[in-house]
C-alpha cells in the first residue's frame, strides 16, 4: 500500500459517484449520504455538483465536489489524489453517461465517439483506478448504471445500444476478475426514468408515467449497502406497465 493509502483513515465509509450533478447521480449521492456515507461527487457541471453538495448537507451529509471528465485519464487520475485525501473508496458508482440518438445513416461519428468515451472508456477508467486499492483491501463494490439499452436493440440508437451492450461486458468480465478480493460488482439496468437526460436528447413522449430517479435510486442502494456476502449481479427496473 502507497503512503496515502497508507495514512487514510480507513474505517470511514466513502464512495465515489459520477455524473453526481444532477439526475439519478444525485438521487443515489443524496441517499448514500443520507446511509452515512461521505460521498464525493464527480461531473463536469460545476454548478450542478455545487446544488448536490448543497442538498447533501442540508440533510446533514458529508461530501466533496471534484469537477471531472471521466473521458479523461489525467482527470481521473486527479480524482483519485483528491479521493486519497478523504479515505478509502469502497464504493464507486459509474453513473455518467450520454445519449445521441439518431437514424443509422444520419448518426455522426463525433456522436458515436462521444458515447463510447463517456458511457464505456469512462467506466473503464474509473473502475480500474479505483479498484485496485478495493483488491489491496480486500473489499469494495462497484456499480454500473447501465439500461435496458445494455440487453435489447433499440432502432435510432445504434452507438447508445453498442456502448451498453459493451458496458455490459465490461461489467461481467470484470465481475468474475474481482470475485476472490471480496468484491461485489453490480449492474443497473433501468427502463426509462424521468431526468434532465430527456432534455439533451431529441424525442419527445410524456414523460409523467415514467419511473423517477428516486425509486431507482432506492435500489441502487440497497444493493450497495446489502451486508451478507450476496450479490445482487444483475437488476433490471421497469415500470409495471412495462416500456414505453
Amino acid at each position: 500500500m502507497d503512503n496515502a493509502a497508507a495514512g487514510k483513515n480507513m474505517g470511514r465509509k466513502v464512495a465515489l459517484v459520477t455524473g453526481a450533478s444532477s439526475g439519478l447521480g444525485r438521487a443515489v449521492s443524496i441517499k448514500l449520504a443520507l446511509a452515512g456515507q461521505f460521498v464525493i461527487l464527480a461531473a463536469r457541471s460545476e454548478a450542478g455538483l455545487a446544488e448536490t453538495a448543497r442538498l447533501i448537507t442540508a440533510a446533514g451529509g458529508q461530501c466533496l465536489t471534484v469537477p471531472t471528465d471521466v473521458r479523461q485519464e489525467e482527470s481521473i487520475l486527479a480524482l483519485k489524489a483528491e479521493a486519497d485525501k478523504i479515505g478509502f473508496v469502497s464504493t464507486v458508482v459509474n453513473n455518467a453517461g450520454v445519449g445521441k440518438f439518431a437514424r443509422f445513416t444520419h448518426s455522426s461519428t463525433a456522436d458515436w465517439d462521444l458515447q463510447m468515451e463517456v458511457n464505456l472508456r469512462g467506466p473503464y477508467l474509473v473502475s480500474r483506478i479505483f479498484s485496485g486499492e478495493m483488491q489491496i483491501q480486500k473489499y469494495g463494490r462497484i456499480v454500473f448504471i447501465n439500461s435496458t439499452a445494455g440487453l435489447q436493440p433499440y432502432t435510432e440508437s445504434a452507438a447508445y445500444v453498442a456502448s451498453k451492450h459493451g458496458l455490459k461486458g465490461l461489467a461481467d468480465s470484470l465481475r468474475e476478475e474481482l470475485r476472490k478480493y471480496n468484491i461485489k460488482v453490480i449492474s443497473v439496468f433501468p427502463g426509462a426514468f424521468s431526468s434532465d437526460f430527456w432534455e439533451k436528447v431529441s424525442v419527445e413522449f410524456d414523460q409523467s408515467g415514467m419511473m423517477s430517479c428516486e425509486n431507482v435510486a432506492e435500489f441502487v442502494v440497497s444493493a450497495i449497502l446489502e451486508p451478507s456476502n450476496l450479490v445482487i449481479e444483475d437488476i433490471v427496473l421497469r415500470r409495471t406497465l412495462g416500456d414505453f
